[in-house]
């Protein structure tokens, strides 16, 4: 899969972005260079459901802290509950 340049979701700064190789492009790697929020694998139904200020600051810490344990947040949207879940690679 090629890489891109985007803007990442959680703090809004310029990020790489590589699709997850088999999610037919529903996944995407941001590697985010601010120091404030870190690698994070987003679903494209959460991209879309991420708006709230208070919730993209809560992620950004949490990507933050998992890039200092050498962890990879993947963050989904599941539809029936209305909510972004957290997993870790």
């Amino acid at each position: 899969m090629k890489e891109k340049q985007e803007i990442c979701p959680l703090c809004g700064t310029e990020a790489k972005a590589q699709p997850r190789r088999g999610s037919y492009g529903q996944w995407v790697r941001f590697e985010c260079n601010n120091p404030e929020c870190g690698p994070v694998e987003i679903s494209t139904g959460a991209r879309r459901m991420l708006r709230e200020p208070t919730r993209k600051a809560e992620l950004r810490a949490l990507a933050r802290s998992s890039r200092e344990h050498g962890k990879l947040p993947r963050l989904g949207y599941d539809g029936p509950r209305g909510e972004i879940y957290v997993e870790f690679d």
